[in-house]
């Protein structure tokens, strides 16, 4: 079944009005990857009333979700919320951004996939993400009206992997807004951003730093720590910025040398997209869709290929005129990944579903 198109077939007109309750859990703490999407999702549904964002804990950063509705029944464990309470509140339909759905829900749900990477690579992942998502995964797409997924390559396994028709499924790709554009000056600068864990290729990316030739820029990670061991040191060490706020993370982005991704597995890949927005010349893997959103506007390399990695890195450090043309390339492709268009898209899953 994975040679199916993935397509979204328009039902009636859409009203508008439905009560969405969405699972938001991916809010609770700093947003990255899954809570980026639902954050800014959410704020563009076009949908009445607003809808309710509820969580097993309490969401702190609410910016650009004033317009929403917040509910918080606390609990230790989010996979426990999920499964027990998130089925008693009701609504014309349940979004379940992470993949899954209470099982014992009796509302309609959609689900949105972002990678399979807990059940392909569950060495990658924390025992907690593993347990929530790999447990209830094949039941959610059973038991999901729409499909979302974030890329073509996510869309095509679960059709292969899970026999999902191609016709419940549809492209949601993440995005970028106006406020990722390009501006400021380069500096001497190589910018990694990302939550710092096994899976994001930290380690290639420290191995290859340290054979490149003198004087090196200096190496930026921003970014969280996840799970597994601290980085080994380097020599130059690096500047850990830690989470920095979205306005920091544009100016950063803007004024890299080069920006450089080097993840071992991906389910889409925000900051490549949020950095060739901001003008930044991009170093990436060929890994979730990124290859499907960079296109010519950035360099290409496979995950784990260290040789190629410095190969690349090498090259736009020396070249300038490179440098250049990517910049001048990527916010025009950046351009075509736009949330206000995704937030269109799952407004539509959303209206059917609960029809």
């Amino acid at each position: 079944m994975g040679n199916g198109r993935v397509a979204y077939i328009r039902g009636p007109e859409a009203s508008g009005i439905v009560n969405v309750t969405i699972d938001a859990r991916a809010l609770v703490g700093n947003r990255t990857g899954i809570g980026v999407h639902t954050a800014e999702i959410a704020r563009r549904l076009g949908v009445d009333p607003p809808p309710l964002l509820a969580s097993h804990a309490e969401i702190a950063d609410k910016s650009g979700l004033e317009a929403c509705r917040f509910r918080v029944d606390p609990m230790l464990l989010g996979v426990v919320w999920q499964q027990l309470v998130l089925p008693r509140l009701g609504g014309d339909v349940v979004w379940g951004p992470h993949g899954t759905l209470p099982i014992a829900t009796r509302v309609p749900g959609v689900v949105t996939l972002h990678d399979f990477t807990s059940l392909t690579a569950p060495g990658r992942h924390k025992l907690k993400t593993i347990a929530s998502f790999n447990l209830f995964i094949g039941r959610s797409l059973e038991k999901a009206a729409r499909v979302a997924a974030v890329s073509r390559a996510t869309a095509d396994q679960a059709m292969r992997w899970f026999g999902v028709p191609a016709s419940k499924i549809a492209l949601v790709p993440n995005g970028v807004d106006e406020f990722f554009s390009p501006g400021g000056e380069e500096e001497d600068c190589i910018l990694f951003a990302g939550t710092l864990e096994p899976r994001k290729g930290i380690d290639d990316l420290f191995a290859v730093y340290e054979t490149l030739p003198e004087p090196r820029p200096r190496l930026v990670l921003c970014g969280d720590r996840g799970w597994g061991p601290a980085p080994r040191p380097l020599r130059p060490a690096p500047s850990f910025t830690g989470y920095v706020s979205r306005e920091q993370l544009r100016d950063l982005y803007r004024r890299a040398k080069i920006f450089v991704y080097p993840s071992r597995a991906e389910g889409f890949g925000i900051p490549p997209l949020e950095a060739m927005a901001c003008g930044a010349p991009v170093v990436a893997t060929r890994v979730g869709a990124i290859p499907e959103f960079a296109g010519d506007a950035a360099l290409l390399v496979d995950p784990g290929d260290r040789d190629g990695l410095r190969d690349a890195m090498a090259r736009l450090l020396r070249d300038p005129a490179l440098r250049r043309e990517l910049r001048a390339r990527g916010p025009e492709r950046a351009k075509r990944y736009r949330w206000e268009t995704s937030a269109a898209t799952m407004t539509r899953l959303l209206e059917d579903a609960a029809r």
